[in-house]
This record gives C-alpha cells, sequence and structure tokens, in this order.
C-alpha cells in the first residue's frame, strides 16, 4: 500500500504514543490536543487495516504490527533530523531563524546580547525559548543553549565555558522597612520566604537552601520559574534568591546576609557539532562571549 502524504503525518503522532505510552504525554509534546493524537491514531489505523496498540487502564502499548510500523518510523525520523542538522550546518547566510533555549532566569542577562544580535542582524528572526526542560539541540529543537550547572557531556554536544555568576538572598526595601532587617541567621526565622514548587527546587542551588532550612509554615510564596520569584520579590513579598547581575536591575533590592549566604554556578553556551560552524550560531555565539568576558 501506497503510504500518502497525511499518513505519514499520523505515524508521526502515533510514534509519538509509542514512545511515551500515553495520549496526554505525547499531546504535550507535540503541543495538541489529546484528542487529536487519538483521531491520527484512529485514521492511521483504518488506513492500514491494522491494529498499532493495545489500549488499557495504563496506556497504550504497541501490537507486534505496530512495533514493526515504528521501528521503520523511527529510522526514518533520525534521518530527518540528520537532514535538518546536515541542512542548518551547511547555511552560510546569516537569515532565517535562530532558536535560543535557556531558563526563564537568564533572560535578564541576555537580554542585552539579544538586543545587539538584531540590531546588527535584522534578517535574522531571533527566538528566545525559555523553558526549564533541556531541549533536544541533535533533534533540533534550538540551536544554541544557555545551562547553568555542571559542564554538559552529551557526546555530540559542544560545550564552552562562559562565566561563573553569584547569586544571594535579597529583599525590597519596602519588605524590610514593614519587617526589619535580618542580622543572623536566627533572624530569618521572623521572615516571609519565596521558593519554587516541588521537583523544580533541586536544579536552583538557593530554593534548595530555603526549603532545606526554612521551615515550610514561613515559605509563602512558591513558584515554577526564577523569572516569577524576580517579580515577586522586587515586589516586596518577601526574601527569595536571585543572580546578582539580575538584583543589580533593581535599585531598591538588599542583599540580606550576603556575606554569609551566596551560591555560585558555572554558565555554559552549548551547541550541537552539526550546526556550531553555521554562520548564524558563531555570530550570536561570539556576541554572547563578549558579554561575559566584560
Amino acid at each position: 500500500m501506497a503510504i500518502e502524504f497525511n499518513d505519514w503525518q499520523d505515524i508521526k503522532v502515533a510514534f509519538e504514543v509509542a514512545r511515551r505510552g500515553t495520549l496526554t504525554s505525547a499531546a504535550e509534546a507535540l503541543g495538541v490536543h489529546h484528542s487529536t493524537v487519538l483521531r491520527r491514531i484512529n485514521h492511521l489505523e483504518q488506513s492500514l487495516n491494522a491494529r498499532l496498540f493495545h489500549r488499557h487502564a495504563r496506556g497504550y502499548s504497541m501490537t507486534e504490527t505496530g512495533a514493526k510500523l515504528f521501528a521503520s518510523a523511527e529510522q526514518i525520523n533520525e534521518q530527518l533530523e540528520l537532514l535538518h542538522n546536515d541542512i542548518m550546518a551547511a547555511d552560510t547566510t546569516l537569515s532565517g531563524s535562530l532558536l535560543l533555549t535557556t531558563v526563564s532566569g537568564f533572560i535578564d542577562v541576555l537580554a542585552p546580547v539579544c538586543e545587539q544580535f538584531q540590531t546588527l542582524h535584522p534578517q535574522v528572526q531571533l527566538e528566545v525559548l525559555l523553558d526549564q526542560k533541556r531541549l533536544r539541540l541533535d533533534h533540533g529543537q534550538a540551536h544554541i543553549a544557555v545551562r547553568a550547572g555542571p559542564r554538559p557531556d552529551e557526546g555530540d554536544y559542544i560545550a564552552q565555558y562562559l562565566s561563573t555568576i553569584e547569586a544571594g538572598l535579597y529583599a525590597h526595601e519596602r519588605y524590610l522597612a514593614r519587617t526589619g532587617e535580618p542580622q543572623s541567621m536566627a533572624q530569618l526565622q521572623q521572615h516571609h520566604f519565596i521558593s519554587g514548587v516541588a521537583g523544580f527546587n533541586s536544579r536552583v542551588p538557593y530554593f534548595a537552601w530555603v526549603d532545606e532550612h526554612i521551615p515550610g509554615e514561613q515559605i509563602t510564596l512558591r513558584v515554577s520559574e526564577t523569572s516569577d520569584a524576580n517579580r515577586a520579590i522586587a515586589s516586596g513579598l518577601g526574601i527569595g534568591g536571585m543572580q546578582k547581575e539580575v538584583a543589580a536591575l533593581y535599585p531598591q533590592l538588599k542583599p540580606v546576609l550576603g556575606s554569609e549566604l551566596s551560591w555560585h554556578s558555572d554558565i555554559w553556551l552549548v551547541t550541537h557539532h552539526q550546526v556550531h560552524r553555521s554562520a548564524k550560531v558563531q555570530a550570536f555565539a561570539q556576541l554572547l562571549k563578549q558579554h561575559f568576558r566584560k
């Protein structure tokens, strides 16, 4: 049977279900509604006149026929990803789109670089993807990543050290005028704190410290993005962790026990080896390195 274009689209959706095991997780990965995923699967099975999945309470598992189909689909998917990266690597012109991924808390630090790049290269559409999840550079989800923490060690990635940033606890002058400025660790017990939601804190050292050392009843606000924490601190809602460079953008913020509490993280520029030498990636990388050298 010949495969039509629409069937290939259905196979892509069904392949995601096979990888993830449920309609919901596949829909989230594809950015569509789960009913769309179900409709695609049903259409594909009808077109092929074959059952591809076993449906059960825990999710979807592949039938023998489905396993054969998706083994071929996986090979095709890998070839398409390689083709995408080859095309990007061959791109020697400063045009088209450039995808930068980082966490939301870095946008204040990276904004000057992005503005400079847009000014110098207006023909390139720079897209900044703010996501706590690590997007796959080898899958073409982004071209450049700026990451904090240990040196990334994925085999096909190129990681370049940019800088070491410092973070500490901060509070708005208005909050400190209302509650008093803590002069010791013991006095922290009298204050409200801002931290992250469960599952997020382990990746942010100052959130992890708050959860370990501050009683839960004092943590009056939890967020899922560091940028939200920054805004909450700047609004006077409590004491919270913030990068030093970001805190400097808010003149009314004051450090809290700065000589006793600070955290350091290495910052890395990460690219995939297939696109590392493309003109757009190199142009942005050079501006980024210059910014951090200053």
